[in-house]
């Protein structure tokens, strides 16, 4: 309960902080006191405190306190205190109506200098803090929260400024904002001598500039808090009682609550209906129960080991162990994350007494039909409890939602220097975060996670990282980046194993960061980390074969998959089969190639697919070659009636990671040694009812994608034979890696034959990792190009990732304004859709997102998808706004092409569309009513449903 205060004197009233322009409920001379405002804003705070922020973030907030009842009035008063600077004449001119009546109690000229307000909220706090006497160092975390409130923290050089600035009046407007400092002092109940003494950690005062952020966004809604038009008799406690409907304003129905049971076998029955769980899963539970303090859990078990749900597991013991109440769950791709949220949707959440409020975020959320009907309060008969938030799903807000399932680019947004970044760290500060596929990311990738990784340290969030490859380097440079110390060793080896690395305090990390003398950095103590080792249920033999193909000819590989699944073969005509191919032109040219073998028994996905078609796609390789089905009344496996007896699907990366799909034997390109161990666990995967087609009993992976120099086609690697790649330099792997992997791979072949998994995968990825010659040497000058060239690329794609990054928090003099070096260049607004196009997560503008459309007529279009096999293509139009039906139909026909292909000077948005706000931002392409082509100079590239966008030329 917020404490009663006096009631206002008239001259302070008078100040507005709202008017109605621009509003659809209210006109433009109806207005909201400043005054109410601020009281507005400290109820909404004392809300979120109570029932949304997590009790780790309210610790870590004024630690030395607990965050409790300081801490609690602290946030209150920071909330109130935001928008101090309109009560100056630099803001109250902006509405000349509103002005007349302020000069009637204050002097002031006709037209008063501008400045931003909440920079004159942060002078002003300065100036009465400094009359209070505080500490610089106190004041300075108070002033950059309340001038950081639109997104952006104010410059290191405004600590500095000219108190006395014209902006904010003479001594007559002092007096009059003084009071109000004092009166949302008085409002919160803070006392500011004992706050004085205490500056939160950066983790914390980033995440509590969000939340301030929040709390003024949900008190400037005018559905939530109307307009006054002056200071009502006990405006505070009609105040307070609208604040308390902030939960159905969100759309926020529960946070989380975690609760675990005690016994680990009763954990994985309750939520995942696992009765035996697996080593990999009774480790992760053993590391998070022993737990003393938040930390980061590394994971690192072959594919089909259950770590999806040792994840969740660990992330519940670990949120109810130390006070966290939201998780994150990051994965590579949209298709990943689909897979993910409808798993947590229907197996995990379901379990949580109450359920949480969920999200989907990637930029393609809304288009899941699932999530879509969460959103608009349509729950499938188990889903009755279990909510989403459209308020929650905007770009600034996707990390919002108590539980979130989202693509890795919305981590990586809390790295990059953009407005309203705290924002993303509130979300964040508030979770358990899971990263799933930790090894599949670029230099660029990493440098940004990194970042954020070291925040997520200094917030003392639990972090669990998943990967069925991880090299060595790459594991100690993340434990490196969430501790933050300049060395690890980590004691003890195995695999499948799981690396504990406790969250460091401030001496710790006083200890173990980098030395201020860099001359001391190989005497500099390392951090000791005990990795745990655990047996797999996965073990088993593999056999890797090698298979050349003559450059751009996919004839080899059509007489290969004849040879294992062509009627003459030893499996009589039976079998599945997944070719892996680098890029898309590559899986085009295969599927051409087979489809003629085998009509109608081959599927080709990639990634240029539209997004009807893609989830097509995703839906389809799920339901034919994912788990066997289980027995509702004994749980026994039953084969998948939809699995077909003989099948090939090619397909490029978006097969390779997460999709939980099960082939007899794979084919696949020359990839870097951990993405070909990856794209082998999607053979043999599951284990099977029915027995696999003979000569397939043993799991298989055949490796193709290049040449060999002297033509031969079945033989190992050999002297003087160096393999020819058919793509370029890291387009879309470093030939080192490739030329590394292939010869590490063709030595174990000659040694011992086939490989055994798990035991041969550690000492195969350090191999191929590390800097020990490989291959035969008439290939060691063109590897030693090859590393050369590596390096290169690995520290041009590091130098730019630096040029986007928040700062690095330091332990000396930093604080919140030397966080955002572009201060906002990078301005996102609120559409989810389109935040990934504006924040620069991923390297290089190579493609562009368009809706693809085929021009009937002059004002009509078609699109390229089909709704539905057997119907007729959908018409949209081109001369008038789309109805509902039309739009989502439109939407679907999204999809991303290479820059390269598309002539952007032909894409625009139609003239009938411009009154839609949704599609104001879209970019249509239209395709020729003929030809059904576009065309860009002398390329001409086109669509269709089997293969996707097509080049032709």
């Amino acid at each position: 309960m917020v404490r009663e205060t006096p009631e206002l004197p008239l001259d302070q009233t008078v100040f507005w902080g709202k008017t109605g322009r621009g509003s659809r409920t209210y006109t433009p001379s109806d207005w909201h006191p400043l005054a109410a405002h601020m009281v507005d804003t400290l109820h909404v705070a004392d809300q979120l405190w109570e029932h949304y922020l997590s009790s780790a973030l309210k610790r870590s907030f004024l630690p030395h306190t607990d965050g409790g009842e300081l801490g609690r009035e602290a946030f209150r008063w920071l909330a109130s205190l935001h928008d101090l600077g309109k009560a100056a004449p630099g803001f109250q001119y902006l509405s000349q109506l509103h002005f007349q009546q302020v000069r009637r109690f204050l002097p002031c000229s006709a037209s008063p200098r501008h400045m931003r307000h909440e920079l004159m909220s942060a002078q002003l706090v300065r100036t009465f803090l400094s009359e209070l006497r505080w500490p610089d160092e106190s004041i300075d975390w108070v002033a950059d929260i309340v001038g950081g409130h639109h997104g952006v923290f104010p410059k290191p050089a405004f600590r500095t400024a000219t108190k006395n600035i014209a902006s904010l009046g003479d001594a007559a407007w002092r007096a009059q904002q003084r009071e109000l400092f004092l009166f949302a002092t008085r409002a919160s109940g803070v006392d500011l001598s004992e706050l004085a003494k205490h500056v939160p950690g950066i983790g914390a005062q980033m995440a509590l500039s969000g939340a301030v952020i929040l709390a003024d966004w949900l008190a400037s809604n005018d559905d939530m808090f109307g307009y006054q038009s002056g200071w009502p008799q006990g405006y505070q406690a009609a105040s307070e009682k609208t604040a308390a409907g902030f939960r159905s304003f969100m759309e926020l129905g529960e946070v989380w609550h975690p609760a675990p049971p005690e016994n680990t076998e009763e954990l994985y029955a309750t939520r995942f209906g696992i009765a035996a769980p697996r080593g990999t899963q009774l480790l992760a539970d053993e590391v998070a129960r022993a737990a003393e303090r938040p930390g980061l859990m590394v994971v690192e078990a072959p594919t089909g080991e259950g770590k999806t749900e040792a994840a969740l597991a660990a992330a519940e013991i670990l949120a109810a162990r130390f006070g966290f109440n939201g998780l994150f769950f990051a994965l590579p791709t949209q298709a990943t994350t689909n897979q993910i949220f409808d798993r947590v949707v229907d197996g995990w959440i379901h379990s949580q007494t109450p359920k949480p409020t969920i999200g989907l975020a990637h930029g393609k959320a809304q288009r899941h039909a699932r999530y879509e009907k969460l959103l608009e309060g349509i729950g499938e008969d188990t889903d009755e409890a279990l909510t989403a938030s459209q308020w929650m799903r905007g770009a600034k807000r996707a990390l919002l939602s108590p539980i979130v399932i989202g693509t890795i680019d919305q981590l990586l947004f809390a790295g990059v220097s953009a407005k309203h970044v705290m924002l993303r760290h509130t979300g964040l500060a508030n979770k358990v975060v899971v990263i799933d596929e930790v090894h599949a990311y670029d230099a660029y990738m990493s440098e940004i996670l990194h970042r954020v990784l070291h925040w997520l340290g200094w917030h003392g969030v639990p972090v669990v990282l998943l990967s069925a490859t991880l090299p060595r380097t790459q594991r100690d440079a993340l434990l490196r980046a969430y501790t933050g110390a300049h060395k690890v060793a980590v004691s003890g080896a195995g695999y499948p194993q799981i690396t504990w690395a406790p969250a460091l305090d401030i001496s710790e990390r006083e200890r173990f960061g980098d030395p201020s003398d860099p001359f001391e950095a190989e005497s500099h103590p390392s951090l000791p980390l005990q990795a745990q080792a655990t047996t797999s249920s996965r073990g088993g033999e593999l056999a890797i074969e090698f298979h050349p193909e003559p450059a751009d000819t996919p004839e080899a590989v059509t007489a290969l998959v004849d040879e294992m699944v062509g009627d003459a073969s030893p499996s009589s005509g039976t079998g599945t089969v997944l070719i892996l191919r680098n890029t898309v032109a590559r899986a085009q040219a295969t599927f051409a190639a087979l489809k003629e073998r085998f009509p109608g028994e081959v599927t080709l996905a990639h990634a240029r697919f539209t997004t009807a078609d893609r989830r097509r796609m995703d839906a389809d390789l799920t339901r034919r070659f994912g788990p066997p089905d289980r027995d509702g009344e004994s749980g026994a496996a039953t084969e998948n009636p939809h699995r077909p007896t003989r099948h090939i699907v090619v397909a490029t990366q978006v097969a390779e990671q997460s999709l939980d799909v099960d082939f007899d034997v794979a084919i696949s390109d020359l990839a870097p040694i951990d993405l070909l161990l990856q794209r082998a666990g999607r053979c043999h995967r599951h284990a099977r009812p029915r027995p696999r087609p003979a000569g397939m009993e043993t799991p298989r992976l055949i490796v193709t994608g290049y040449t060999d120099s002297e033509g031969h086609d079945h033989e190992l690697p050999t002297e003087g034979s160096l393999p020819l790649l058919p793509t370029g330099d890291a387009r879309p792997y470093l030939h080192h890696l490739l030329l590394r992997t292939l010869a590490r791979l063709a030595e174990h072949r000659q040694r011992k034959g086939q490989l055994n998994v798990p035991d041969d995968v550690p000492s195969l990825i350090e191999a191929v990792y590390g800097d020990h010659p490989l291959g035969p040497a008439s290939w060691q000058e063109a590897m030693g190009t090859a590393a050369e060239a590596a390096d290169q690329h690995v520290r041009e794609l590091a130098g730019k990732a630096g040029s986007v990054l928040i700062a690095r928090p330091d332990l000396d003099e930093f604080g919140l304004s030397e966080v955002q070096h572009l201060g906002g260049d990078h301005n996102v607004d609120e559409d989810e859709e389109k935040v990934a196009q504006m924040l620069p997560v991923r390297h290089g503008a190579t493609s562009i997102e368009v809706i693809l459309l085929r021009r009937v007529d002059k004002h009509t279009a078609e699109t390229v998808s089909l709704p539905q096999e057997g119907a007729p293509r959908r018409r949209v139009p081109l001369n008038r706004m789309p109805s509902d039906t039309e739009k989502h139909a439109i939407l679907d026909q999204s999809i991303r092409l290479p820059l390269w292909q598309v002539d952007t000077a032909k894409l625009s948005s139609p003239p009938g569309w411009k009154r839609a706000p949704w599609c104001s931002r879209l970019q249509v392409l239209l395709l020729d009513t003929s030809t059904g082509e576009a065309r860009k100079g002398s390329r001409r590239s086109t669509y269709r449903t089997e293969t996707g966008w097509t080049d032709i030329t």
